[in-house]
């Protein structure tokens, strides 16, 4: 049975699979390439057709307006708009993934608890003390672990190569717009947190426990600010974050593996977990969960004091970033041969 266009939008807008929002993927993709378009170094011929991709340079100069409004209900406009977000329309439906004998749902994320070689321990951890170091991880995508944790690390990789050989092909633009929107997609959602976990949603956090209905904490750091006029404020505040954690998130100039900055991504982001399980306490001090009071929690995280709303921009900052460089480090590596 077909779902209609209403009933669409509602999941598109709900489910639990998304990592960023609509909003949130599509904004990535704009912020990468715009620091493409405005750097000189950058080829001119990649910038024509990133522009392209996007319908012209119109919505990078309305890049604060697009992010301080509320979310559209409409389907993003075709070209890398759409398929930044195409992934998590797949996801909801299964969609076939044959290269890893898996669905698309299972593409997003990576559980790493299950990466444990104690089974007691393969479960969140409140304090982040069932973590994973990089050599638990196997570069192999036929490990039976990853059927059940998720292939996004693989995934990563995957879309990288194929935007290599589609910047080769000169046919059409259409598939590096692909290409671009995808590994876009999955490069985000190794940026949020909450999709490195098992406790996806955050329902073991200590300010879950007991309450009949669990708060979703996983929604709540992704698309809620975009839903509601009250939250304009809210919008404004995080651009501005977004905007400064963009103009820092500089990378070296050394090659750029996909697969090690997906995990690298990943196994950071796991970091901040027990972060936003007090702040989760904290959103939901007053037995209905508070959307200010939940991206104002503040604490200190590997040295540096930031709320989670700071997080949630400079992570997505840092998304924004590593696609450029891999955007351009696939164009040059296009050009060698």
């Amino acid at each position: 049975m077909r779902l209609s266009a209403v009933a669409l939008v509602v999941l598109l807008l709900t489910s639990d699979s998304i990592a960023w929002s609509r909003k949130g993927h599509i904004l990535i993709t704009r912020a990468a390439v715009k620091l493409i378009v405005e750097d000189p170094m950058a080829p001119q011929q990649l910038k024509e057709l990133l522009l392209e991709g996007l319908g012209g340079s119109q919505k990078l100069d309305k890049l604060a307006e697009y992010v301080v409004s509320l979310e559209d209900p409409e389907r993003p406009d075709h070209g890398l708009d759409l398929y930044s977000f195409r992934p998590d329309e797949l996801a909801l439906i299964k969609s076939p993934v044959s290269v890893f004998d898996s669905t698309e749902d299972r593409m997003h994320y990576l559980d790493c608890e299950l990466f444990q070689s104690d089974p007691e321990r393969r479960r969140f951890s409140p304090d982040g003390a069932n973590k994973i170091s990089r050599k638990d991880l196997p570069d192999d995508p036929k490990d039976i672990r990853y059927k059940t944790a998720g292939y996004v690390t693989f995934r990563v990789r995957e879309c990288y190569r194929n935007l290599v050989a589609s910047f080769k092909d000169a046919s059409t633009n259409e598939i590096p717009f692909l290409w671009i929107g995808y590994l876009s997609h999955y490069l985000s959602d190794a940026y949020q947190p909450l999709h490195s976990t098992v406790d996806y949603q955050g329902f073991s956090c200590p300010c879950n426990e007991g309450r009949s209905v669990k708060h979703n904490l996983h929604w709540a750091i992704e698309g809620d600010i975009f839903l509601h006029e009250q939250d304009r404020a809210l919008r404004e505040k995080f651009w501005k974050h977004f905007e400064s954690a963009l103009l820092i998130a500089d990378l070296d100039s050394r090659r750029i593996d996909p697969y090690e900055v997906t995990i690298d991504a990943l196994l950071s982001g796991y970091d901040y977990l027990p972060m936003l399980c007090r702040a989760g306490a904290a959103g939901l001090e007053g037995g209905q969960f508070d959307l200010k009071r939940w991206f104002a929690y503040s604490e200190q995280v590997k040295g540096k004091q930031l709320t989670v709303l700071e997080l949630k921009a400079r992570r997505m900052a840092q998304a924004a970033a590593m696609l450029k460089a891999l955007i351009m480090q696939a164009w040059n590596e296009s050009k060698q041969d």
